[in-house]
């Protein structure tokens, strides 16, 4: 099974109303992927509101997920709003310069080109 590394912003501005708002964003791509049958992991599901739950700081969020990126996944999916994360943006820059396939669908309904990857890889 492929996996598909979900980037796109989560703290924004740290209003935990947009964190929310966020989370829930992503996670309907999340549904999508799952609901063509193809693996996935999102940062934004994985740590959900730890903001809240723990006291690490947004750095160690972002090495996590450059951990789980580099370890896990065979290509990257930047949802709308990535270019406005900085955490998204070091996370296409990472798989770019590894060779992963890079994916810019325009909503969860536009997984065409990710589901073909995934049937030739």
């Amino acid at each position: 099974m492929k996996i598909v590394f979900i980037a796109g912003p989560y703290f924004g501005n740290g209003d935990r109303s947009k964190i929310h708002d966020n989370i829930r964003h992503a996670e309907k791509y999340q549904i999508a992927l799952a609901n063509a049958g193809m693996g996935f992991f999102c940062p934004h599901n994985h740590t959900e509101h730890f903001e809240i739950k723990a006291n690490a700081d947004e750095n160690f969020y972002r090495e996590l997920d450059m951990v789980f990126l580099q370890k896990t996944a065979d290509a990257i999916m930047a949802i709308p709003g990535w270019e406005n994360s900085s955490g998204s943006r070091a996370e296409i820059e990472f798989a770019k310069k590894k060779g992963l396939p890079v994916f810019f669908p325009k909503s969860p309904d536009d997984l065409g080109e990710i589901t073909s990857w995934a049937r030739e890889a």
